[in-house]
């Protein structure tokens, strides 16, 4: 966004003096007289001090205003263990000695206006809940996490964070969750940032034509890459939108070097920042939930290799997607959907044809069970498959969605693209979807680069300017008797351990790892190898 486009707040202190207004008493010839005062009756004319000891008026105190000492910053709201009637909190204040914070929450009451409810003064909040407080990732300052359960699911939902001590942030309200038979929608888009084009991006979001529901991001969010503040930094630009929308997670290889071992990539089992910074169920980074009648899976894909737990997620993933296959033949739900960061298959210009190591382990699980979409990033470009197996075109298969056109930055495509591709697009943009019982209706907005040569600035640059509709597409649930063939047991973690050439699989995982990391020398990997031999056993 540039300057002519930015909005800064400014904060005006207004001085005014009340000025008396004095009748002109018997001037000229006026009937306006006045009568004469009584001695020792106040008056303007007769006041009852002597003319040498005047009374001073009695000054107006200002009132005492005490600076936050804890301001809340960051805030942002996440599903939790019901998607209407629970959610998570997490923010940050500096320091080490903050206050005990607390979330203050409760419904926005039929008939009253959303400007009323944001004056937590004049209309308090009815609920408290203490919150959990601990250290940040690599910073004197502390993270705060609360999850609040008993919402209303039929009222909009408002809540402030802080304490009366440490100060509160604003007022903050999401709306309530759709039923299952209403239209609801989401956005997903990974590889954020914290520039220009980033902010452009988060500005088009926050414009009411794009009003959604929830938001899914995969991954590469701040491109801390180890220096912590600038995580702060990405917090305090969305707050406006991460405060407002139910908003879900995944990790990416650029938080994989971000963790108080960023510098010390050998370091095992590292105390990841995203972990730290984002309040959701599960293991944090990997974790599924029902939004009606659509359940999710959300995983690292292997983003997060060196906590050792790459089998347990894909154990994870296998069980869960069993069940809820099982619960789709049983008329339950009625899509599946996968969101994480790398993608499965690409024809991003050197990246083609695709991930080798989810190609081996992930996508025959994805098969297995009949997953509708794989949402993911990691690749600049935007590229929507066919529904295909094993890169080739089938209706049984998944449609995947790569949408990595967040702002980091505006990538190119191989001159050839696969015949899996059903539209591919070079710019910068959201996918959004719609969902309606029965269908799912997906469209890309987005904006190109001012050139092909110049890809660091896009055409619709003015936040006046919308962004275009590039691709539109729907999908159907499954039917009935196809959704029946997907339903088979799951195989346990033993099972999938006997199933691939895990070291091999890891020590692929690792070099792709490495090969992101433009400063990590080349000897790294046979370190890493010498050094987890049996990190998986």
């Amino acid at each position: 966004m540039n300057s002519k486009t930015s909005t800064k707040r400014r904060h005006f202190l207004k001085l005014g003096a009340s000025v008396p207004v004095l009748g002109l008493m018997g001037a000229c010839g006026s009937d306006n007289t006045t009568p004469p005062a009584i001695a020792g009756t106040p008056s303007p004319t007769n006041p009852t001090e002597s003319p040498g000891n005047p009374v001073a008026p009695n000054p107006v105190e200002p009132p005492v205003v005490i600076p936050a000492s804890h301001p809340p910053r960051g805030v942002h709201a996440s599903l939790f263990s019901d998607a209407s009637t629970s959610r998570g909190l997490c923010w940050f204040t500096d320091g080490l000695d903050s206050p005990a914070a607390e979330i203050q929450w409760g419904p926005v009451p039929v008939g009253m206006s959303m400007e009323a409810a944001r004056n937590a003064v004049q209309n308090p909040l009815p609920n408290v809940t203490t919150a959990s407080t601990s250290q940040t990732t690599g910073l004197d300052n502390q993270t705060h996490k609360v999850v609040v359960n008993g919402i209303d699911p039929d009222q909009p939902f408002r809540y402030r964070v802080g304490s009366e001590m440490g100060g509160w942030s604003d007022v903050f309200i999401i709306a309530p969750t759709p039923k299952a038979n209403e239209a609801w929608t989401m956005v997903h888009f990974g590889d954020h940032g914290i520039g220009e084009l980033p902010q452009r991006l988060t500005a088009e979001l926050m414009k009411p034509r794009h009003k959604h529901d929830l938001l899914l991001l995969a991954g590469d969010l701040s491109y801390a890459n180890g220096e912590q503040p600038i995580w702060d930094v990405w917090f305090d630009q969305n707050q406006a939108l991460l405060a407002t929308t139910t908003t879900m997670a995944v990790p990416g290889n650029h938080e994989n070097k971000d963790s108080v071992a960023a510098n010390v990539p050998l370091l095992p089992f590292k105390d990841y920042a995203f972990n730290n910074r984002f309040n959701q169920p599960g293991d944090v980074s990997f974790f599924s939930f029902d939004y009606n009648r659509v359940h999710f899976f959300g995983f690292t894909a292997g983003a997060f290799l060196e906590d050792g737990k790459i089998l347990k997620e894909m154990a994870a993933l296998e069980a869960d997607l069993a069940m809820a296959a099982l619960r789709r033949a049983l008329g339950q739900i009625d899509f599946i959907v996968i969101f994480q960061h790398y993608t499965i298959w690409t024809d991003q210009e050197g990246r083609a044809p695709g991930n080798p190591t989810l190609i081996a382990v992930e996508d025959q699980i994805l098969l297995r069970y009949g997953v509708d979409m794989v949402l993911c990033g990691h690749d600049h470009v935007y590229q929507r498959s066919k529904p295909m197996m094993l890169g080739l075109a089938n209706p049984l298969g998944y449609v995947q969605v790569m949408t990595g056109t967040g702002g980091q930055s505006i990538r190119e495509f191989e001159p050839e693209i696969s015949a899996w591709s059903e539209k591919h697009f070079v710019g910068l943009g959201f996918s959004k979807y719609t969902i309606s019982p029965g269908k799912i209706v997906s469209q890309y907005f987005g904006t190109p680069p001012i050139s092909s040569d110049d890809r660091s600035r896009v055409q619709h640059e003015n936040i006046e300017s919308d962004f275009e509709l590039v691709d539109e597409f729907e999908i159907r649930p499954r039917p009935l008797q196809i959704a029946k063939s997907f339903v088979k047991p799951p195989r346990t973690e033993q099972e999938l351990a006997k199933a691939h050439d895990w070291q091999r699989i890891y020590a692929h995982t690792l070099a792709r790892n490495c090969a992101h990391e433009q400063t990590m020398p080349k000897s790294t990997l046979h370190e890493y190898q010498s050094i987890y031999p049996n990190l998986l056993g």
